[in-house]
């Protein structure tokens, strides 16, 4: 709700002593008392200002008994109610000010912001657009039409408002702010900096504008200055906790372990015992190599919140690493029913049921893999790997076909093609799909020859294919 300041085009203040002598006479006086309207709009500014709004509102009503038709003052009631979260009272009071003055912007603004917060959204558009035509210089008009459009997620218009919005007023004291969130979704990195940097000059003090320009510049690789933000953003505010999770983030990536685990540990001081902050941790652990304290914090991570899927799915690749393959496999399980549209998950559990012998299970795994990515050849060829190891060698020769169609220039692919197509005794095939591997890959007639056993290597057919590759 507006705080439009009600005390416009009054010229002739009291001064600080003067109106504190009129609020002590009013306040004394009975209610029959005599007071004049300039007189009584003082006081109702100043009980306002002060944070009574009730008192405010008395003196407003007030004054609307002497003059009814004041449209000005029905605002001004308007703007009181409103703060009050008498948001349909409000809403009486703007329409009764619009009815005495159709053209007045603020008016319209003011009740489009009342009709905004109690949901009647294109009502409220309506008139933020009327309030902009009657007055194309309302800066808070074009602010409030970009910021409609945010939450239609009509981004491209929201831009187009909100810059009109600062070329009216350059220091309006959020239109950067938001300017910058809608570059963001659009992927104008540059212009999200640049509007952020303009809410930071208006704004020095704003740990949200820090945090979110730390947060662009992260997605724009600047990491170390992305990591002065969050420096500024906690300057700011010690205890804004989303600044410390990010700030280790960071420094895990560039390797800067012990002042990643500090970063996590001030989360969990701020916290308490925070699951999301111990995988972080139990991450870090993983990337120095402490392979058994990341467990040990996985598991904690894991009890403080079963459901949290990342838990458990680094619990899972901390198993691998120690070959606990039936562990890994049950830590992986949990993560896809938790996140079953995660296929890295359904990947990492069909590698851990390979490795812990459940072969069916890892089909089953795999297979969702391609349901997952379709489109994705690496997919394929997994799928087709596991379907080889279970002798499913008709179904396996299909999964690497789709791969060669998604991408035919992969010289892995026809190699272990040829593989299935020569157990299943498709010997001129098997030699097409080898020689087509060799000439994407010449490196692969080195993995050949050292695998293929003597009868295969001797084989004239296939000693024709090794020898037109010298």
């Amino acid at each position: 709700m507006s705080t439009f300041d009600f005390s416009y085009g009054d010229d002739d203040r009291f001064e600080e002593d003067d109106l504190k002598a009129l609020v002590h006479a009013f306040e004394r006086s009975g209610s029959g008392a005599y007071f004049d309207v300039d007189s009584l709009e003082d006081i109702a500014l100043h009980y306002f200002e002060s944070g009574r709004l009730e008192d405010s509102l008395i003196v407003i009503d007030r004054i609307l008994s002497i003059q009814p038709f004041c449209a000005y003052t029905w605002l001004r009631r308007g703007i009181v109610l409103g703060n009050i979260g008498e948001t349909e009272e409000a809403r009486e009071a703007f329409e009764k000010s619009l009815s005495l003055n159709p053209g007045d912007s603020e008016v319209l603004l003011n009740l489009g912001i009342t009709l905004d917060v109690t949901g009647h959204y294109q009502e409220a558009l309506e008139h933020f657009r009327d309030a902009a035509r009657v007055d194309p210089l309302n800066d808070d008009a074009h602010f409030y039409i970009g910021y409609a459009m945010i939450r239609s997620k009509k981004f491209s218009d929201a831009v187009a408002a909100l810059e009109t919005c600062t070329e009216v007023n350059p220091e309006h004291p959020e239109a950067w702010f938001e300017l910058g969130y809608c570059y963001d979704i659009l992927e104008d990195l540059p212009a999200c900096l640049d509007a952020y940097d303009r809410q930071i000059d208006l704004d020095p003090y704003s740990c949200e504008t820090w945090f979110n320009k730390a947060v662009v510049l992260t997605r724009m690789e600047r990491m170390e200055d992305a990591l002065r933000c969050y420096d500024f953003t906690l300057d700011i505010d010690p205890d804004f906790v989303p600044a410390y999770y990010n700030r280790g983030n960071i420094l895990s990536v560039l390797e800067r372990f012990d002042e990643a685990i500090t970063c996590y540990g001030e989360v969990i001081a701020r916290k308490g015992e925070d699951a999301p902050a111990y995988c972080n941790m139990a991450l870090v652990m993983a990337e120095r190599g402490d392979h058994e304290a990341s467990i040990q914090l996985y598991e904690k991570a894991s009890k403080l919140d079963p459901n949290l899927s990342e838990a458990w799915n680094g619990l899972g690749r901390e198993y691998m690493v120690q070959q606990r393959y039936r562990l890994a496999a049950k830590a992986h399980t949990r993560a896809t029913e938790l996140n079953p549209r995660n296929s890295e998950y359904w990947h990492s559990k069909g590698d851990a049921e390979m490795c812990a012998g459940y072969t069916k299970k890892a089909l089953g795994s795999f297979k969702k893999v391609t349901e997952l990515e379709p489109d994705d050849h690496h997919v394929w060829m997994q799928y087709a790997s596991a379907l080889s190891a279970n002798k499913n060698l008709g179904a396996a020769r299909t999964a690497y076909e789709r791969a060669i169609q998604l991408q035919p220039t992969c010289s892995s692919a026809w190699y272990f093609y040829s593989g299935v197509l020569f157990l299943l005794g498709q010997t001129e095939l098997c030699l097409d799909a080898l020689t087509t591997s060799f000439d994407l890959d010449p490196e692969n007639k080195e993995l050949f020859m050292k695998q293929c056993p003597p009868e295969i290597y001797n084989h004239p057919l296939f000693r024709e294919c090794i020898d037109s590759h010298d």
